[in-house]
């Protein structure tokens, strides 16, 4: 009997395994900011002394963004955890790598980069 039970497990290994390697691939395709650590939650990357950035900061401390619209500010010029996870972003957004700069804010699912982009954004979330 056991050795049926071992010949009909051989049998059916590859495809085992061909579905367990296609489960791996879903997760991955479908979970990417679990996997690459991304983050899932809204963030707004900024750089300390960045006049653009300071423009978003302006712009979010005098509109109240905040109570309307959750998310974390990640520095990263001198925090270089925050640098990796920015790079990650950036590079998951698809944008360009010799264009790279704060600020960048990801919702998620979506990049918006520089200050204009940034403030139409909150803009429309406002409303």
């Amino acid at each position: 009997m056991k050795i049926i039970y071992i010949l009909t497990m051989k049998k059916y290994l590859p495809y085992i395994l061909t579905l367990g390697l296609i489960a791996v691939g879903a997760i991955i395709v479908f979970f990417p900011s679990k996997v690459s650590g991304i983050p899932k939650q809204a963030t707004l990357f900024v750089g300390q002394g960045c006049p653009h950035c300071k423009v978003v900061e302006d712009f979010i401390a005098n509109n109240d963004v905040a109570k309307k619209v959750a998310f974390d500010i990640k520095e990263v010029w001198y925090n270089q955890d925050n640098a990796v996870v920015f790079n990650k972003v950036w590079q998951n957004c698809g944008l360009n790598p010799t264009n790279i700069g704060v600020p960048l804010y990801w919702d998620g699912t979506t990049c918006y980069s520089g200050e204009m982009e940034i403030t139409n954004y909150f803009q429309s979330k406002l409303k």
